[in-house]
């Protein structure tokens, strides 16, 4: 954990997709995430069907058509100075891979483990201190 759902408008090419995902896993391990702990998927929507006031909250340009929003999903309890971590190093990654930072918005939810499964059938272990 976390998953990222990554939501943008269609016409991006395959390899800045991969440049976006790079920068998020960069990023996801940067903020102390293991280098196994990758989970990311891409919607791609034609422009009628995403919609975004371009200037909330007063940002001090408009977002473009390559505005990226994210929705990160972490474990419960994920304290903020984590998601604040994690918030930091996402929006430097994706700079780095030519995202400008007034076109990235995020949004932390958050989902109790025991309510998650990564596969085999199993309820997801419990989350690393370390």
């Amino acid at each position: 954990m976390p998953l990222f759902t990554v939501t943008m408008k269609t016409g991006r090419t395959a390899d800045e997709k991969k440049a976006i995902s790079r920068a998020i896993h960069a990023a996801s391990v940067k903020a102390g995430y293991p280098e196994d702990d990758m989970f990311q998927r891409f919607l791609c929507l034609e422009p009628d069907d995403l919609k975004v006031d371009l200037n909330y909250p007063g940002l001090p340009k408009p977002r473009t058509e390559k505005m990226l929003m994210i929705e990160v999903l972490v474990s419960s309890g994920t304290d903020t100075a984590r998601k604040t971590r994690l918030l930091a190093t996402l929006v430097e990654a994706l700079a780095d891979a030519g995202t400008d930072p007034n076109d990235v918005m995020v949004f932390f939810g958050e989902i109790d483990r025991a309510s998650s499964s990564f596969g085999g059938g199993r309820l997801a272990p419990p989350v690393a201190t370390t």
